[in-house]
């Protein structure tokens, strides 16, 4: 089975880099140890399923490229600040965002990176469905409620082959902090949640095994909390 954590405090953005990096070297271990016939009863592949402090993020696109003024401003806003090694833009992190670390090594499932992303979009899908959310994707990056509100994020970085980063999901977070930046380079879009589409309260914690299943259903296997 495919294993998952359940974080149920708020986990640092850098401390969440430092879980993904344990986990990963973790995988190519087990590699390693399958290679020499070493074979391990735990789950090998692992979900981290988590929420982290107001954080905004900027990914590969544009690392290095950020003014020190901007990383100050957005700073000031009480937030943290962080370039990674993922795909996308700027984008942000923060209380009743459900984000999701996939650490799999994308071979067991005969699949390459744009799969893996396609895959993965599916998985955001098939949740939203379970709400009576019509979900999609577009010519942009991400899993949309319609063409102009975005209703959860994507960025994954893969190191021989084993996955990290993911997808962040908006259950019931505070969608102001997203007005301070222009959400992945597009100006002219939105961000949606889940919570503002049923027009009730969706907490993370009722999402992460809607999502769990959904992620049972889409990569075949079963998916186990751990």
């Amino acid at each position: 089975p495919i294993g998952y954590l359940k974080f149920d405090h708020l986990i640092p953005y850098r401390q969440g880099l430092a879980i993904q990096e344990f986990l990963v070297q973790r995988r190519h271990r087990i590699n390693q140890e399958r290679q020499q016939g070493i074979q391990h009863e735990e789950p090998e592949d692992v979900i981290c399923f988590l929420q982290h402090p107001p954080t905004y993020t900027a990914g590969r696109r544009i690392r290095g490229r950020t003014e020190n003024a901007e990383e100050k401003r957005l700073r000031s806003l009480g937030a943290d600040y962080f370039e990674t090694m993922r795909g996308g833009q700027v984008t942000f992190h923060g209380p009743g965002q459900l984000v999701a670390y996939p650490i799999l090594d994308i071979r067991e499932y005969q699949i390459n990176v744009r799969c893996y992303v396609s895959r993965l979009e599916k998985t955001i899908i098939h949740a939203c469905e379970q709400y009576g959310i019509k979900a999609n994707t577009t010519e942009n990056t991400g899993v949309w409620v319609g063409e102009d509100h975005k209703i959860a994020a994507l960025g994954v970085h893969l190191q021989r082959y084993v996955s990290s980063h993911g997808l962040a999901l908006n259950c019931d977070v505070d969608l102001s902090w997203f007005r301070n930046i222009v959400a992945c380079g597009l100006p002219e879009k939105d961000v949606t949640s889940i919570s503002e589409q049923l027009g009730r309260d969706v907490p993370v914690n009722e999402v992460i095994p809607v999502m769990a299943r959904s992620f049972a259903h889409l990569f075949g296997k079963p998916v186990v909390e751990i």
